[in-house]
């Protein structure tokens, strides 16, 4: 009897499908200092140091409600991706061995619920809903193996560019040109890489459903899209092999898996992305003036 009541209670904290390795972690804000927690539930349980540095509870809990959540890791690095699915590629062929990528400085990281300013420079932003890889081990030249052993954990994130028509427009450039460096550069603005807020650890990235809403809340115009990260066609530790391979990765460290599809987004905008099972972050788009 006593086993049975045992097993009962413990099928309701269980995660779905009995998992006892997934652990959850963030970054936050309370009492004007920031801090690493890992979460249990509705609460965060403060740590001394970043998970991937072995990082401890200290003993101090507070709830979630209670806090500003940040985005999850301090990146020396964010890195996205250019064809990584293969519904970009014709019949699902890709020509590369290896990853295409891009980078983003880490001033384009935005914490949940920050506003993403819109520069002046445009009127328009892409966005895109994204698995994201987070770092937790430093690795150069990495084998698959060591890669997969580098990858600390997911999470999410709205991979942003700005609109090439709305800057060629803005500044009286012909809408026609062919550019190859402005719409890479396109991608570096601030805040435009939004991600988190809890990094997932011990969870299998396949077969997870990729969500991303724009709303416009005064006209209540609604975009949506929809995809499964089944279709990738890398998987993650070839991502990060492929990357350590021209540069040195870090712990903290993010790398934007790519998707198929970006939804128009503009001043006043609501975008919610989320991955099955990793939760959703939500931001607007803010006017600069």
């Amino acid at each position: 009897m006593k086993r049975m009541v045992l097993w009962m209670m413990l099928s309701l904290i269980l995660p779905l499908g009995g998992a006892w390795s997934e652990e959850v972690f963030c970054r936050y804000q309370a009492g004007g200092e920031t801090y690493y927690g890992q979460v249990y539930g509705n609460v965060v349980h403060q740590l001394n140091d970043a998970p991937w540095n072995g990082g401890v509870e200290t003993g101090h809990s507070i709830m979630i409600k209670q806090v500003k959540l940040l985005h999850p890791s301090e990146p020396q690095k964010i890195f996205g991706l250019s064809g990584a699915y293969k519904e970009n590629w014709t019949n699902g062929k890709i020509p590369f061995n290896t990853i295409r990528w891009f980078l983003k400085p880490p001033s384009a990281a935005a914490s949940p619920n920050e506003d993403v300013i819109l520069p002046v420079s445009l009127d328009t932003l892409l966005v895109e809903t994204e698995l994201v890889i987070v770092i937790g081990k430093h690795v150069k030249d990495a084998s698959i193996e060591e890669a997969k052993e580098a990858i600390f954990g997911y999470t999410v994130g709205n991979d942003i560019v700005g609109d090439a028509t709305s800057y060629h427009r803005i500044q009286g450039e012909p809408l026609d040109q062919e550019e190859t460096l402005l719409s890479p550069g396109l991608k570096m603005g601030d805040g435009f890489a939004p991600y988190g807020p809890f990094i997932h650890r011990g969870v299998d990235w396949k077969n997870r459903l990729r969500t991303l809403t724009v709303t416009n809340p005064e006209t209540g115009e609604k975009l949506v899209y929809e995809h499964n990260t089944s279709n990738l066609a890398y998987t993650p530790e070839k991502m990060v092999s492929d990357l350590s391979r021209v540069f040195s990765l870090d712990p903290g460290d993010v790398i934007f898996t790519a998707t198929t599809e970006a939804l128009p987004a503009q001043a006043g905008d609501i975008m919610e992305v989320g991955v099955e099972g990793l939760g959703k972050i939500v931001n607007k788009v803010k006017a600069a003036r």
